[in-house]
């Protein structure tokens, strides 16, 4: 029972629990920013040592490198009633549906109007691309390549290709459009009713404004499967992580949580390091993470061990010196 807390949340891995809701309650605060419902609390009356909840939060965020006004992509939930385009995804038959891939774009009308478009991160960037062809992909009408801000998500890039593919086409009316792209999760997002995505929404609204004058179809297609307007917008899409036409986008919360989770543990690994017990640390050594988890990984169904274990490195056993120390034993040595 007398095992400090900070030993018992470093072996078991378990981060302590005022950085722990520190961390949760920066990430609530900044969903409120992104609705617009973040409100700051009145000032108490009386001068004092008591802090606002908001005052303490931005205390625990004014060091992260997270553009507070910059448009945020979480939004209010909103419903998507409006559909002016048609989708088509594997379903319930995936291989049948891959074997039939290239005899669908071969059988293409060839005053259909076809375009490929993809998303790509990679270490470099953000980036994504398009190729808009018809005639059976043998006459290119346009291609295009864009960078998006580091912070952004393939999944965002993904919808940015299909967006600005979008935005290409809209002189064009009474054709039928073909959109492929290999993201089947963009096709999930603009089909279900509610959205919270200012991305999906701005992709939502170009298809939506496209489809209104065309018959506009937007179909998944196989990545890396050697079809040729996928492996072109793929490489449009590799291209644009490079590119110096950088295309603004709303920062997506995983970005932000990212940040805040990696100052929760930079605070949990800073209060081990300035406060956990000598003897915990001697006992683990120089190389604790290896040790930690060797023990967790060994003994963690093993109930009796892995608390013998627990109570040998913390030093709160019965042993003389924790003994002595809790006035127990006349001495601290070991016989």
């Amino acid at each position: 029972p007398s095992t400090p807390h900070i030993s018992l949340n470093h072996i078991t891995q378990i981060t302590d629990v005022i950085f722990y809701l520190q961390g949760e309650a920066a990430k609530g605060s900044e969903r409120l920013r992104a609705y617009g419902s973040l409100s700051l609390e009145k000032p108490p009356l009386q001068r004092g040592t008591i802090k606002a909840h908001t005052t303490i939060n931005d205390d625990f965020m004014k060091d992260l490198d997270i553009p507070l006004n910059s448009e945020r992509d979480l939004t209010i939930p909103a419903l998507n009633l409006e559909q002016n385009f048609t989708t088509t995804t594997p379903g319930d038959y995936p291989d049948i549906y891959k074997n039939q891939l290239q005899q669908s774009i071969d059988n293409t009308p060839s005053d259909t109007i076809t375009c490929y478009t993809d998303g790509s991160k990679t270490d470099e960037g953000c980036g994504a691309g398009y190729i808009i062809t018809t005639d059976n992909n043998n006459t290119i009408i346009h291609e295009e390549s864009h960078r998006l801000p580091n912070c952004c998500t393939v999944f965002q890039a993904e919808l940015s290709a299909i967006t600005e593919a979008c935005n290409h086409l809209i002189t064009h009316t009474n054709k039928h459009i073909i959109i492929w792209t290999d993201s089947l999760s963009s096709i999930q997002a603009l089909t279900t009713l509610n959205n919270n995505s200012r991305t999906v929404a701005n992709c939502l609204n170009s298809l939506n404004h496209l489809g209104a004058n065309n018959n506009l179809e937007l179909r998944w297609i196989a990545a890396h499967t050697g079809l040729w307007g996928n492996e072109k917008a793929d490489e449009l899409a590799k291209l644009g992580t490079t590119s110096n036409l950088i295309h603004k986008r709303p920062v997506p919360q995983s970005h932000i949580n990212n940040y805040i989770n990696n100052k929760v543990i930079q605070l949990n690994n800073e209060h081990w390091t300035n406060n956990g017990p000598k003897h915990t640390k001697m006992i683990l050594g120089r190389n604790s993470g290896k040790t930690i988890n060797n023990i967790n990984s060994s003994l963690i169904n093993n109930r009796k061990d892995y608390r013998t274990a627990v109570q040998l490195i913390t030093g709160h056993c019965g042993l003389n010196k924790h003994l002595y120390n809790m006035k127990k034993s006349d001495t601290m040595e070991c016989p």
